[in-house]
Parts: C-alpha cells; structure tokens; sequence
C-alpha cells in the first residue's frame, strides 16, 4: 500500500513510500518478520535514480550512496549501502504498474497494532513528512535509521536512530536528544569502539558478528526515544 506520494522532505523531489509484507511474511534473516516500508523516486526506476544522484531525494546525505555517477554507480568501490538492488526494482515495477492502492493511514494504523514495522527498508524515514509517522505508527512498535539528524525535523528521533558513521557523530547526534546507530567501518568486532568517550555502546545483537542472537522484530532496540530505551548501538558496517 501507499502511504505517502509526494515531494521529498530532503529536496522536494516526487517521492512514494510504500509497505509491504501485510499479508506476507519477510524473508530477511536480519529483521525477521516485519512489514517494511520503502522509499523510492516516484518519477524513476530507482536504478536511474542511483546512476545519476537523483537518489539525493530519498536518501539525502548518506555516505554510503554512490560516490560516482553513470555506469559505475552500482560498483561496490562506488556504493557500500547494504541494500541490494534487486530488493527494491520488484516494488517499484509494481508501484508502476499501478498494483499498489492508497492507505487510509488511520485505518492502516489499526490494522497495524500490535505489530513490529520497519520504516526504511530502502531510503531514509525523513523523506517523508514526520506527520504521516505520527499517524502510521500510533498503535504499533516499529525500528528505523536517519542519517538527516542534523537537518530534519527534531520529533524523527522519537522514530529514527539517528545514523553515525564516525565518534564525532555519535556525540553530536547524542547532544542533539538521539539514540544512535553507529556503524564502524572496521573488519571485526574485536577491533570495534565500545564506548565513545563517555558514551557506551551496545553491540546490535542481530548482527553477523555477534552470531545473529535475535532478530530486528524480537529485539527492537533500534526504535528511537519513544520506546523508553537510552542504548546506543554499534554495528560493524555490513
């Protein structure tokens, strides 16, 4: 379903968000079973949209986009986003062809409760207005990522771990009012920052380096301020 088509929060660009996975399960071994909902250039297949920057829209600043433009940009010297291509051309060739309807958002967030969602499975949560996250997700838990901490709207932190890839991050993002996610470009956990001068770090638990003892749905850590929690998360960059 849609649930947001409209110009881009970052810089104003026809964006759509769109959740999947409401009468299905998910098959990522990392998240477990959660809806998801992903982000994408409304105007382009969102290949086009990495090729030639225009993916600036939904993900904004993130370094972890494609540092070269043209055929190069999907190479893994130019991209190191985890998101792998093929995941999302299947919502966007469905989103084309008209298969997706609009969400009544109130009624959508009913059918949500109770229920764990994923607000970025490809593309940042503040591309998208944070009043549709207000209504979305009012009876449900949900986990989500933002790399535009320093630039969006201060309520996302209620939602969106705010994404770090460096200890000076993690400190602004902090003195900001986020819980952080911090994602260090290391080769193992045993050479991975644990606390970040006087700010500890707890190891995702759903990672490859730390034997995926749970999954996203089961732990939920990475849910913002509204869950309560105070932890910050590391990761080493996947």
């Amino acid at each position: 379903m849609i649930i947001y088509q409209g110009p881009s929060e970052i810089d104003g660009s026809p964006v759509v968000a769109i959740i999947t996975g409401l009468n299905t399960k998910s098959s990522n071994s990392k998240t477990g079973d959660m809806p998801q909902v992903w982000i994408l250039r409304s105007d382009m297949h969102p290949v086009d949209a990495l090729r030639t920057g225009a993916d600036k829209a939904i993900c904004g600043n993130c370094p972890h986009r494609p540092r070269v433009t043209g055929a190069d940009a999907l190479k893994k010297s130019s991209r190191t986003c985890y998101v792998n291509v093929m995941s999302f051309n299947g919502i966007y060739k469905a989103f084309s062809a008209g298969k997706y309807v609009k969400a009544n958002l109130e009624e959508l967030s009913v059918a949500l409760t109770g229920k764990h969602v994923r607000i970025g499975a490809y593309g940042d949560p503040a591309a998208v207005p944070v009043a549709v996250w207000d209504v979305l997700l009012a009876h449900c838990r949900s986990t989500g990522y933002t790399h535009q901490w320093r630039t969006c709207d201060p309520k996302f932190a209620s939602y969106c771990m705010a994404s770090c890839d460096n200890p000076i991050d993690v400190t602004l993002a902090t003195s900001e009012g986020y819980r952080t996610f911090y994602v260090q470009n290391v080769e193992s956990y045993d050479i991975a920052e644990r606390t970040v001068g006087a700010i500890k770090m707890a190891h995702c638990p759903a990672s490859k380096e730390m034997g995926r003892k749970t999954t996203c749905s089961q732990c939920m850590a990475c849910s913002g301020t509204r869950s309560g929690l105070h932890s910050n998360i590391t990761i080493v960059l996947h």
